[in-house]
């Protein structure tokens, strides 16, 4: 799908957290180096990296179209109950409230506080049905009786996982959900991105490094969602079926694309200098954090990601 300026959303699709980072003049406001690590790499309490709200708030409204027809795609039924696992900033819950509807229940866990306290804060503000319900917990343990819910939706949690803790992640999951339940999840494989026009050699030297930085630390990584089939069935359970979305945007991009391409050059920017770079490639990633309507101003601008959604059927 082929979308470009702020209208590509449209009718019916605005209800949404308030943002925590609105989109800026990036013209008119160069980017400086940030303050703070957990800033650089918008980090939670956590320390996982890309986790912070406000940035997941800018990659969801870049992504909103992709991500709500994935979402809708699972085959959720009024009057379920739903367990988001792994809510980040909760920008998956107004399309969850809707699919459920008020017979419905949905549950949230999160491993950030501060995330949780968010997604209680839009509770209030949205009535009493659905029944949702917010808490902090953690998918290797999850804080609920067996056969629970009718699906469990985890989305970008896997890469940050272990694959023994992925495996456990997902007996947690089979465990509370009822027979016949549904467990959808989804997470980006990094292998297809694009940024043009930067230099491919540049992002192509980073991008081994990062996805070799994910190996050495021994978690799934950014790139994880085209194998997750493949470890479903190595831990028990059969995948339905599987489907990818190519996320790409044209110049001229939406508010919201343009803030959160610039966010991400910045968050490369950070991390290159912890990498094995060359000096050249370090200066040019700072050089696009510092300036990225450098690449958003090019009249052939161009975004692309790409991610898995993977359906498993519970017997």
């Amino acid at each position: 799908m082929v979308l470009g300026l702020d209208e590509a959303v449209g009718p019916g699709q605005r209800e949404s957290f308030p943002l925590r980072k609105q989109p800026t003049n990036l013209d008119q406001n160069p980017r400086s180096a940030p303050e703070t690590e957990s800033l650089a790499t918008n980090s939670t309490s956590t320390g996982h990296e890309a986790s912070d709200p406000g940035w997941l708030d800018l990659h969801f409204e870049s992504s909103r179209p992709e991500y709500e027809q994935a979402l809708r795609e699972i085959g959720i039924q009024p009057g379920w109950a739903v367990l988001d696992a792994g809510c980040g900033g909760g920008s998956f819950l107004p399309v969850l409230r809707d699919l459920v509807g008020p017979g419905g229940t949905i549950d949230v866990i999160d491993l950030a506080p501060e995330n949780i306290a968010r997604v209680k804060g839009w509770i209030l503000g949205v009535g009493q049905e659905p029944t949702i319900r917010a808490q902090t917990g953690n998918v290797l343990e999850l804080p609920f009786i067996d056969a629970s819910f009718d699906c469990v939706w985890s989305a970008n949690v896997m890469q940050y996982l272990t694959p023994s803790e992925f495996a456990q992640a997902v007996r947690e999951a089979c465990r509370v959900l009822k027979p016949g339940g549904t467990l959808a999840i989804k997470d980006f494989d990094s292998t297809l991105l694009h940024i043009l026009p930067i230099d491919r050699g540049v992002l192509s030297r980073f991008m081994t490094i990062r996805l070799q930085a994910f190996r050495d630390r021994g978690v799934l990584g950014t790139d994880c969602g085209s194998t997750l089939p493949a470890r479903l069935r190595a831990a028990g359970v059969t995948p339905l079926w599987r489907k990818s979305w190519l996320v790409e945007r044209w110049a001229p991009v939406s508010s919201f694309t343009r803030a959160y391409v610039a966010d991400l050059l910045a968050y490369f920017a950070s991390v290159s200098t912890t990498y094995d770079l060359s000096q050249a490639d370090r200066s040019y990633w700072q050089r696009l954090g510092q300036n990225p309507g450098e690449l958003l101003d090019q009249p052939d601008f161009c975004y692309r990601e790409l991610f898995v959604l993977t359906v498993c059927r519970m017997t």
